[in-house]
């Protein structure tokens, strides 16, 4: 069922890949073991696919493969292959062919690619190439790893006889699965090279940029996206590097074991999900969770274990399961850049298209992996551009965020330009109310009548204060604040939880006030708030504050308890015309008009007389 849902998904990336990696004059097939090139203008590397003579268990130089079974090149023995055979993996066989018609002026080559796991390669009974080391029993065969190409030697005919000794007991499938290719030496040694050095530029590419992206996290812990972005980079170089043609060997000068190069190849590819959830998260969060990201993680994470403990017959025998995850992690990334996309989320529209060719590269090579294709990786390709595309958006929210901090800079020095001369306006006025905020200051801090639990005052503190104040010059604000269904958090959560939301809610009140303002607690779950020189306005904005900011209070070692609100009455007067317990009455009655109505709200009082 999985093969065929990737194969849906390739069969326009076959086409695409039949254009991109045509092979020129496909009717020069192999038929009954023999490949006639009479006619054929070698302006191209010919693909040896078709009917080879095959030997299974045999070690052979060739003699008598007149009378051998038919095996459809390239493909793998075991029956996941598509030569239609269904032996067991591991085991040893000889396919041969019979090429006529070369032309003895040209120079020929052979470019054999990885063949899993070992190979020996004879051209008219002369050994010309090996990889690894061939043998019947597994404690002489020894596993390689990397293409090869060699120089093909007909006889004075144009006729060649090839003879290709195949091994595994290591790999789940064994078997010639990609094509080898014929040429003139110029071709094939072009290929090679070509190859190999567009695959080393991109992975230094990649590297450079992983580490650019590292070291730039360094300096700005704050922002992981970079981090992220720089390990999946860097991730991605790794994977490119240790495959295909292998330039990170190639560069450092290093042949690791076959083992922990095949545990390299699989750990990575199976991490990168991993990391590009991480930045998903990161840069989109709003779309992308972080209980969806350790969801969606934690089969790769199991998988990479798996691909540390078990010996390598076991986990490539798993590589259709890591095809399946590879092609999810592909559809849930392009999924959420989407939905990013479709939401307006700033950067989405830059990076979907470099997703998109991503996951067609990544679907490609999976397509190939299980023989379902033939033609080259496209993952370099792939990995190139989606990076590029990543590192574009990051870039661009930098610059957005530069600008942003512009735009701020310049809102602030307006405001600190209106603030200079609302200060020069004002200076006089505040040097008249001076002294008698002096002395209520001293009386407030001689006060000893402050609420236990929440550090504010007490009832008969705050009128206490109102007396004092009687003196001001200049409107003041009256908030009578009476916690919503308080009595349901006793009652629900016990008395604790309920003095915890107080004295959180007291907390809440200092921050919001300032430091000529007054803050009690009357007495349960009522509060009220003395405002100096403001107005309506103001006490409305302080309103709306706090109940915004009370809906998002945390309660600390209440988790459960969320979502407060509060009815808020307001009284607004001059303490020089009005009576401050007057004040404090007007407020409450409008408190308890929003109580009895709509709560979580707030009203100013209206239609109250003056002092009593």
């Amino acid at each position: 069922m999985l093969r065929s849902v990737l194969f849906v998904w390739g069969m326009l990336l076959a086409l695409s890949s039949a254009v991109l990696q045509a092979e020129p004059e496909r009717r020069f097939q192999a038929q009954q073991g023999m490949l006639n090139l009479a006619g054929w203008s070698a302006a191209q590397p010919l693909t040896l696919a078709g009917e080879w003579r095959f030997a299974w268990q045999q070690l052979s130089d060739g003699s008598g493969s007149h009378d051998w079974p038919l095996f459809i090149m390239p493909s793998t023995w075991d029956d996941g292959g598509r030569a239609g055979y269904q032996y067991p993996g591991q085991g040893f066989a000889t396919f041969v062919l019979d090429i006529q018609g070369l032309d003895p002026d040209i120079q020929w080559a052979l470019f054999v690619p990885e063949i899993a796991t070992a190979f020996r390669l004879l051209i008219n009974g002369h050994e010309v190439l090996l990889g690894g080391q061939v043998a019947d029993s597994v404690t002489d065969f020894k596993p390689y790893r990397g293409h090869r190409w060699v120089k093909l030697q007909p006889a004075d005919d144009g006729q060649a006889r090839l003879v290709l000794q195949v091994a595994n007991f290591r790999s789940h499938s064994g078997g010639p699965w990609q094509p080898v290719l014929l040429g003139s030496e110029e071709q094939i040694t072009h290929r090679f090279g070509h190859h190999i050095i567009y695959e080393a530029v991109v992975m230094l590419l990649l590297l450079l940029i992983g580490l650019l992206l590292l070291l730039e996290h360094a300096v700005d812990h704050k922002d992981r996206t970079g981090l992220w972005l720089g390990l999946f980079t860097l991730m991605l170089a790794i994977r490119l590097g240790t495959t295909s043609y292998a330039p990170l060997y190639w560069m450092l000068h290093i042949d690791p074991p076959w083992v922990l190069h095949m545990r390299v190849i699989y750990i990575s590819m199976m991490l990168s999900p991993v990391v590009l959830f991480a930045w998903l998260h990161s840069a989109f969060s709003r779309d992308f969770s972080q209980r969806s990201r350790n969801r969606f993680s934690l089969p790769f994470l199991l998988s990479s274990g798996l691909c540390l403990v078990l010996p390598p017959s076991g986990f490539t025998a798993l590589l259709w399961l890591f095809g399946g995850l590879l092609f999810l992690a592909v559809a849930l990334s392009c999924w959420v850049l989407l939905r990013a996309l479709f939401l307006g989320r700033r950067g989405a529209w830059l990076i979907l298209p470099g997703t998109l060719l991503l996951g067609a590269a990544v679907v490609h090579d999976v397509l190939l992996n299980h023989q379902m294709l033939s033609g080259q990786y496209w993952s370099p390709l792939g990995f190139l551009i989606f990076i590029v595309s990543m590192i574009c958006n990051f870039l661009l929210n930098r610059v957005w965020a530069r600008q942003e901090i512009v735009r701020l800079s310049e809102q602030l020095q307006q405001v600190n330009r209106e603030l200079e001369q609302r200060v020069t306006e004002r200076t006089q006025a505040l040097a008249e109310k001076a002294d008698a905020l002096q002395n209520a200051n001293q009386q407030l801090r001689v006060l000893a009548d402050v609420d236990g639990l929440t550090g504010l005052l007490n009832r008969r503190a705050l009128l206490t204060q109102l007396n004092t104040l009687r003196q001001w010059q200049g409107s003041v604000a009256v908030l009578l604040i009476d916690l919503d269904h308080f009595k349901h958090i006793n009652d629900g959560f016990s008395h604790a939880a309920g003095d915890a939301v107080l004295a959180a809610f007291g907390a809440l009140l200092r921050r919001l006030g300032r430091d000529r303002d007054r803050l009690a607690r009357l007495g349960g779950e009522e509060f009220a708030v003395l405002l100096l020189d403001c107005d309506a306005a103001g006490a409305e904005i302080f309103a709306a504050r706090l109940q915004q900011q009370l809906r998002q209070l945390e309660i600390a070692g209440w988790p459960q308890i969320r979502n407060l609100t509060a009815s808020v009455g307001i009284a607004v007067a001059n303490l020089v015309d009005v009576d401050g317990e007057a004040l404090l009455n007007a407020a409450d009655h409008a408190m308890y008009e929003v109580k009895h109505s709509t709560r979580d709200g707030y009203k100013i009082a209206s239609g109250y007389s003056g002092r009593e």
